[in-house]
């Protein structure tokens, strides 16, 4: 099961909040559901806080992937926060973090997009 909280931070910023696992099926579904919603709202920048799952599989990690490179085509950007555990060594050792850029807290995802 997963759980998805939608707090927007600033204008142009929504960070989505899961807890649970993400994997095949609904759980990954309801994420790139929840991005396109956002995509569709004009949202530019998205941050996905990974701070309460305990579990990502190859398809969630690839939801995650392919809805970055949705916001990418569309002059928008994805950054995750808050991994740790088995999802980030999961996402390290996949190099992920070379599509879409890993943060350690929130707000240093949020400095990101303004420098960048």
């Amino acid at each position: 099961m997963l759980e998805i909280k939608k707090e927007q931070v600033e204008p142009d910023i929504v960070v989505l909040h899961l807890s649970g696992r993400i994997g095949m099926g609904r759980t990954a579904e309801d994420l790139e559901s929840a991005i396109q919603d956002l995509i569709q709202q004009n949202v530019s920048k998205v941050i996905v806080d990974l701070a309460d799952v305990q579990r990502v599989d190859s398809t969630g990690f690839g939801t995650l992937v392919t809805s970055s490179q949705k916001l990418k085509r569309l002059s928008g950007e994805m950054r995750v926060v808050g991994a740790h555990g088995v999802v980030e060594e999961i996402a390290h050792s996949s190099q992920i973090q070379r599509i879409v850029p890993f943060h350690a807290t929130l707000a240093d995802a949020v400095a990101a997009f303004h420098a960048a």
